[in-house]
C-alpha cells in the first residue's frame, strides 16, 4: 500500500513539473503579441441604401465594437459613434460623426484620410499589432473620396479622443443603387 502512495506521490509531482513547465511556454506567447494597445475589428459591414431612407448601418462605434442604424442612436451610443459611412453611385467615403450633412447632430469629430497614396498599405495594416505603430501617422481630414474598385482600400482616421486608426476595405458591392463595403478596423487602445 506504501509502495502505490509512493508512485502516486511521484506520478502527481512529476505531473506538476510539466503543467508548471508547459504554463512558463504560454506566457511567453501570450507576450509576443501586444493585444493591449490595439483594438481589431473583422468584417464590419457599412450600407446606405435609398431603399432603407437611408438608415441602414452606416455608424460604427470603436468603443462598443457594434454598427448603428441612425435611429437606434439615442443620447447614450451618440458620444461613443466615431465612424459614419457614405456611399453612392458617384462617390464613397468615411466621415466625421459631426459633419453637418452626413452625420449626426451633436455627434462627435473623427478625421479621415479617405484617399491614401503612399501614408500606408494593405501589408502594414496586415502586420500591425501595436497601437504605437500609428502614432507616426499624420491625420488631417482631407474631405476626399475613395473608389470601391481595386481593393483592398486603406482610411486612416483620428477620432475625437486622439485615438488613430486604420481601415481596410475588403469588399464592395452594390445594394440597390449604392454600395456595402465590409472592412477590418483597427485603432489604437
Amino acid at each position: 500500500m506504501n509502495f502505490t502512495k509512493n508512485i502516486a506521490l511521484v506520478v502527481f509531482a512529476f505531473a506538476s513539473i510539466l503543467t508548471s513547465c508547459s504554463s512558463d511556454d504560454k506566457e511567453t506567447e501570450t507576450e509576443v503579441v501586444d493585444t493591449a494597445t490595439l483594438k481589431t475589428f473583422k468584417d464590419v459591414a457599412f450600407t446606405l441604401d435609398f431603399s432603407e431612407g437611408y438608415d441602414a448601418a452606416r455608424f460604427f462605434s470603436t468603443e462598443t465594437g457594434k454598427s448603428y442604424k441612425k435611429s437606434a442612436i439615442d443620447a447614450a451610443i451618440l458620444p461613443k459613434i466615431d465612424i459614419a459611412f457614405f456611399g453612392s453611385n458617384s462617390m464613397t467615403y468615411f466621415v466625421s460623426p459631426s459633419d453637418s450633412e452626413d452625420g449626426i447632430a451633436g455627434g462627435k469629430n473623427t478625421d479621415f484620410v479617405n484617399y491614401v497614396t503612399n501614408q500606408y498599405t494593405a501589408d502594414q495594416f496586415a502586420k500591425l499589432e501595436k497601437g504605437e505603430d500609428l502614432a507616426n501617422l499624420t491625420i488631417a481630414d482631407d474631405d476626399n473620396s475613395f473608389s470601391t474598385t481595386d481593393l483592398p482600400k486603406i482610411i486612416l482616421f483620428k477620432n475625437a479622443a486622439g485615438k488613430k486608426g486604420v481601415i481596410l476595405v475588403k469588399s464592395a458591392q452594390k445594394v440597390g443603387f449604392d454600395p456595402k463595403i465590409v472592412v477590418d478596423i483597427k485603432i489604437q487602445k
